[in-house]
């Protein structure tokens, strides 16, 4: 009988071709994975990405950043909670009252009357196109300033005309818009395109020639401590300041222009002190880079989006120092600014937060006929005007700082359900 040797089985090696097709397989596989990586950190979807960290309290080096919702929730005064019952720390009427918070305390100037957004019966605003559907107000000199033409009114006006008709109430709020399409800041600085367009200092001059002196005509009859001021400027200064074609084929020192636009608009609002104003709203500029106009390729400022996005940040900046300065120089006004620049880029970054449909696109068209674009829920009315729907979102947002600001909210007596001012 033979015996059978063991052996030890032959040892199979892949073929040439087969290591081949493997390490193919192997880059096709990275690859994939890279572009996935790079598509999850592009700008759209890292809002999505900044929520959820957010949301969760990563304690990563890139969560401690501020989230933008919380850099925009700062910038309005604190609310009591329901906690906080009965009525601030009052001392003496010589000190002031004092407001307490868990970081802070205030001391409010006895000099100054706190401002109350409820109790505010004249309204003035000053600006350009973005707060005015050039409609002449004034046509037939001084009225009323009640306009019943907005108060059955639902789309189409501007933030302004929302903040009148729908956030306070009109029948007891008159109403004057001394802004013009194209207006400027301050000739001396950058004159506006047409001459007629104007400018704050015109603007001021209408003002004065038909609601000074104090309290001016019988029908307006307004005072420094029931009337606010609203100056919005900076829009049409900040388009030319970027157009070359306006400046001899050269460009002009953005942050020294800007420094200069500033400083006029807050030496013309000296002026408006002068003539009586103790309340005043400013507004910081939105991101007008992210707009149509300057966005899209196929818009007449593309090519000078970038430069148009670092002079919109010189004048913001400029602008949120100098209303504090302003303020402060004062001493008996009350100073309030609204970043509309951090609460637009929160729009346009979480549009569905706000029932907005499409924040680049501005036009539709539905079986031939265009629909009204505010209803579709567009952000933008034409290439750099917003829609009625963001104008109504705004005047809500302004609406929520003057009550924040007011002394029915900050200063009455507060039980658990209730303010009694």
């Amino acid at each position: 009988m033979s015996r059978r040797r063991n052996s030890s089985p032959d040892i199979m090696y892949p073929s040439k071709k087969v290591m081949r097709f493997c390490v193919l397989s192997l880059c096709i596989i990275a690859g994939v994975w890279v572009f996935t990586l790079k598509t999850d950190l592009s700008s759209e979807s890292l809002g999505n990405s900044q929520l959820l960290k957010r949301g969760l309290g990563s304690s990563s080096v890139e969560a401690k950043e501020e989230h933008p919702i919380d850099e925009y929730v700062k910038t309005f005064p604190r609310v009591r909670s329901w906690k906080e019952t009965g009525v601030p720390i009052s001392p003496s009427v010589d000190q002031g009252l004092v407001i307490e918070d868990d970081d802070s305390m205030e001391m409010v100037n006895p000099n100054k009357v706190p401002f109350d957004w409820p109790r505010v019966r004249k309204l003035f605003v000053f600006g350009d196109s973005f707060s005015t559907r050039d409609k002449d107000y004034r046509k037939d000199g001084v009225d009323w300033g009640h306009f019943q033409e907005l108060h059955c009114k639902a789309t189409d006006m501007k933030w302004a005309d929302y903040l009148y008709a729908v956030f306070h109430d009109f029948h007891i709020l008159q109403y004057w818009n001394l802004a013009k399409v194209g207006a400027t800041i301050h000739h001396s600085v950058l004159p506006p395109g047409l001459e007629s367009y104007g400018t704050f200092e015109t603007q001021i001059n209408d003002f004065e020639d038909l609601f000074t002196p104090l309290p001016g005509p019988t029908q307006v009859n307004w005072h420094s401590n029931d009337t606010l001021f609203i100056v919005v400027f900076g829009i049409n200064d900040n388009g030319r300041l970027n157009r070359d074609d306006l400046h001899g084929g050269g460009s002009l020192d953005v942050p020294a222009t800007t420094k200069a636009l500033v400083d006029s608009l807050m030496s013309q609002s000296r002026r408006l002190h002068s003539l009586g104003a103790r309340n005043f709203l400013f507004m910081t500029l939105p991101p007008l880079h992210l707009s149509p106009k300057y966005k899209l390729p196929s818009q007449v400022g593309y090519d000078i989006h970038e430069r148009v996005e670092v002079s919109v940040k010189h004048f913001n900046d400029n602008l949120r120092s100098s209303v504090k300065q302003f303020e402060d120089e004062l001493g008996d006004s009350n100073v309030m600014l609204f970043d509309l620049n951090k609460f637009w880029k929160i729009l346009l970054d979480y549009p569905e937060l706000f029932g907005i449909s499409d924040v680049s696109r501005f036009r539709m068209t539905i079986d031939g006929r265009l629909p009204n674009f505010g209803r579709m829920g567009l952000a933008y009315h034409d290439n750099q005007h917003v829609s009625w729907s963001s104008a109504e979102l705004i005047a809500r947002s302004v609406n929520g700082l003057l009550m924040r600001n007011s002394a029915s909210i900050q200063f009455s007596n507060a039980s658990q359900t209730e303010y009694t001012a």
